[in-house]
């Protein structure tokens, strides 16, 4: 009885989280609007700026981050692409097949799902959806727990602190907007640093058996509606006998197969001279861009791929020179260095990382986005780190560790996951309040312990 009242009760918190979240949480676009008038102000009152001489520090800063958002824009992208080309597909339907009891099932997908998000967050999330819906067909009848599939597919986020993510990159990569302070710094010291590694490795091999405890006894499979959806038949062959001359060319490899390889020799050329530690956010989108291509084959498939991928992106085209316009603010009335002392007292060398760590996770409830965000915070952690002496290789790596770990929390990159599974943010959310409470405590220890 009492079990009973203890499991009514945490239904009833995860429903009452779930329906705050989804009631008072509004659109990201309301957030960078509301931080801009935060901003503002802040800069009126803690800074020698005028009110005037405010508005042309957002204007000055709002172009100047076009590079950042195409470069977001075609790493969304290429990530999409590449997970949606007709061989990723195969090869998802085949491995959904070998699993053969439920356990098997979680543990083999939330595993392989998040080694995916590492290598590419766009590829994981993509591949985690297509791979996670063959599972449940390939599973029907026996008793695969239906949200427990979607839930992982976006816990894999947690593990997602590899090659992709943007502040590695960004700082990685020759011209950044704050190289001025920290210079350039390689993935070697970031994404491949060894703590970080194991750390992640961790991570990846511990929440798949999360996973496979918090199954339910009682599981709820996919009804029929879902699996009839999940099951419709693809597109049938276009017939190329009417064709016009200018639809064969669409749908000739010719031209791309020569474009793509030649890619694809400088992209050998690179890995063989430089190495993957010397990886940029440039060369990555370039690689993704030419594998995506050759995946396709023909303009006419790749070109479709690229439209239904668009429509992941048009947030970062519209919401980046807010967040430019944020980060003029921020820099050039003085108020960076007023938020850096703020940081520098409250932090010793050993600490900060994880204080970076806590602060990065709590702003991302307001800024659900890794490449706006930093853009945001750079300006004052980075040189509060250099006042204090702190590594700042390590405090790069908490900024993201941070972001990652509250997105189980908020619904905002949950949402192509629901889309597809026809699920809503609470079906998901006690999965991932578990998954986000064991990734903290596993992260906190890293930082606290090893990463000063």
């Amino acid at each position: 009885m009492s079990s009973q009242a203890g499991n009514a009760a945490k239904r009833d918190f995860i429903s009452r989280f779930s329906d705050w979240s989804l009631r008072w949480v509004p659109d990201s676009m309301v957030f960078v609007l509301a931080l801009s008038v935060l901003v503002y102000f802040m800069a009126l009152g803690l800074t020698p700026s005028g009110p005037v001489q405010i508005v042309d520090h957002w204007v000055k800063g709002f172009w100047v981050l076009l590079t950042f958002a195409m470069q977001m824009c075609i790493l969304m992208i290429t990530g999409f692409v590449v997970a949606d080309s007709r061989q990723v597909r195969g090869l998802l339907k085949k491995l959904a097949l070998i699993p053969k009891t439920p356990g098997q099932a979680i543990i083999s997908f939330s595993l392989l799902v998040g080694f995916l998000w590492w290598v590419h967050w766009g590829v994981g999330y993509m591949a985690g959806i297509m791979l996670g819906r063959e599972l449940v067909v390939a599973q029907r009848g026996k008793k695969l727990h239906y949200a427990a599939v979607a839930a992982a597919v976006y816990a894999g986020i947690v593990v997602a602190n590899g090659p992709s993510m943007a502040a590695q990159l960004l700082v990685a990569t020759p011209g950044h907007f704050i190289e001025k302070v920290v210079g350039v710094i390689p993935l070697s010291l970031t994404t491949f640093d060894p703590i970080l590694m194991a750390m992640n490795l961790v991570l990846l091999v511990s929440i798949p058996f999360v996973f496979y405890l918090l199954l339910p006894k009682n599981p709820v499979e996919a009804d029929e509606k879902i699996i009839k959806e999940f099951t419709e038949a693809e597109k049938q062959q276009v017939d190329k006998s009417g064709m016009t001359p200018a639809q064969r060319w669409d749908r000739s490899p010719v031209f791309m197969w020569i474009v793509s390889l030649a890619g694809l020799f400088w992209v050998g050329k690179f890995f063989v001279t430089k190495g993957i530690v010397n990886l940029d956010l440039n060369t990555l989108n370039f690689t993704f861009l030419v594998i995506g291509a050759l995946l396709h084959g023909t303009p006419d498939s790749f070109m479709e791929s690229v439209k239904r991928a668009t429509g992941t992106v048009f947030g970062v085209i519209i919401q980046f020179p807010f967040y430019a316009g944020i980060f003029g603010m921020i820099s050039y009335s003085g108020l960076a260095k007023i938020f850096a002392n703020w940081f520098v007292a409250i932090s010793t060398p050993e600490t900060f990382p994880f204080i970076v760590f806590v602060y990065s996770g709590f702003l991302n409830f307001f800024v659900p986005s890794g490449g706006s965000k930093f853009v945001i915070e750079a300006p004052y952690i980075l040189p509060a780190a250099q006042q204090l002496g702190a590594n700042v290789n390590y405090v790069i790596n908490a900024y993201t560790s941070g972001d990652l770990t509250t997105n189980l929390l908020q619904p905002f990159w949950a949402l192509p996951v629901l889309g597809a599974f026809r699920l809503t943010f609470r079906d998901i959310l006690p999965y991932g309040l578990v998954i986000c409470l064991w990734s903290v405590l596993v992260i906190s220890v890293t930082y606290i312990v090893f990463m000063h």
